[in-house]
């Protein structure tokens, strides 16, 4: 069972790091016209980064579930944000969900 949860963090670690660098250049774009949302995205990309790199050097538990608590609430912020400007983000709540598993199983 450990090694289940093991390869799931390192697999979650790995999509984080590709979540992190897309949505950093993606917001870049956003960051630049002072965007709330710009904002909100670019600094969940650059957690999800962190998170994914702290998932992979083995960094204690704990620094690993706040950082996932702070992925998770960023991603359900920018979910939300999405749907009161009526545009259905769907990655947003992946991200979201990723991070709750992640979570569970750090």
């Amino acid at each position: 069972m450990a090694k289940k949860k093991n390869l799931t963090k390192i697999l979650i670690s790995l999509v984080f790091i590709a979540f992190g660098i897309d949505s950093v250049v993606r917001a870049f774009e956003f960051l630049l016209d002072l965007e709330i949302g710009g904002i909100l995205s670019c600094a969940l990309g650059l957690v999800m980064f962190i998170t994914g790199i702290v998932g992979l050097c083995k960094v204690k538990a704990d620094v690993c579930r706040v950082l996932a608590i702070i992925v998770c609430i960023l991603s359900a912020a920018s979910f939300i944000m999405g749907l009161l400007s009526l545009s259905f983000q769907t990655q947003m709540l992946v991200q979201a969900l990723l991070a709750w598993v992640y979570f569970d199983c750090t």
